[in-house]
């Protein structure tokens, strides 16, 4: 087994962090629009959320991971052009301010990208379109818990930690539990309202249950500002969106029962119509 994991870290390492980073955002891509195509979301306006979410998440990663390793950036020069030229060779991105957009270095801090995703798609898909918060609530979460697992198993492969990737594979089959879940309850349960509700109450509690652990995870570690942050913006996005689930799920629908329930309006015409 430990031979396996060296031949796959030995692969991975001679890939760009960005490349790795961009295959996992498709794989987020892919649950996202997998689960809102369920409830018959527009396309292009799942692929608008999700890319202007991932951007934010990606500033929000680059941006945090500046600031906390800001010693290894401040021992270099500024210069206003984006490259260098010594004899026949040229340089790109070396000094500041350009330095700070190298991101295809890796320098990102991963949980703050994917905490900041979560919260910037959750404002797009509730205020912006205006979607009913039951039907994204698990797309939004399993797309965003997927890619934080796989992220943490690339992380693993790289560090040769153990732990980080047994972490990753944990996170990475909450959606595949919630999934034969909603199997299971399909053929168990007839009726359809009943076997949402049950679904969405099982599901709230896999989430809150998936969020206490990564919280208690990175409270036992010494964790930089900006990832205490995210672990206290992801305890409080859980408690309301919870709340707000709940509260969606058991909201009822308007619907006609019935034709005489809906007063005729009569139209007279004055004017002669013209063909």
């Amino acid at each position: 087994m430990q031979e396996i994991i060296i031949t796959i870290r030995g692969f991975f390492i001679n890939i760009n962090p960005l490349w790795v980073y961009l295959i996992i955002s498709i794989i987020g891509l892919f649950i996202y629009w997998r689960g809102c195509t369920e409830t018959r979301k527009d396309r292009s306006s799942i692929f608008d959320t999700f890319s202007v979410s991932m951007l934010f998440g990606l500033i929000m990663a680059r941006v945090s991971y500046l600031v906390i390793n800001w010693s290894e950036y401040a021992r270099f020069t500024w210069y206003f052009l984006p490259y260098e030229r010594y004899g026949d060779s040229m340089y790109f991105f070396r000094l500041l301010p350009w330095r700070l957009m190298r991101v295809w270095d890796g320098g990102l801090t991963i949980f703050v990208a994917m905490i900041a995703f979560l919260l910037f798609i959750t404002i797009l898909v509730t205020l912006v379109k205006k979607w009913r918060w039951y039907q994204v609530y698990f797309p939004v979460f399993f797309s965003m818990i997927v890619m934080l697992g796989i992220s943490y198993i690339y992380m693993g492969l790289l560090n040769e930690n153990t732990e980080w990737m047994i972490q990753g594979a944990v996170l990475s089959v909450i959606p595949i539990i919630f999934w034969i879940t909603s199997k299971f309850l399909l053929v168990s349960i007839k009726n359809g309202v009943k076997r949402r509700k049950i679904l969405v109450y099982i599901g709230a509690l896999l989430v809150t249950l998936t969020s206490i652990y990564i919280s208690y995870r990175y409270l036992l570690d010494d964790v930089s500002q900006f990832e205490l942050i995210s672990v206290i913006t992801l305890i409080l996005w859980t408690a309301v969106m919870d709340i707000l689930l709940i509260i969606d799920i058991n909201r009822p629908n308007v619907t006609i029962e019935r034709l005489s329930s809906v007063r005729a309006v009569d139209i007279e015409i004055n004017q002669p119509i013209k063909l």
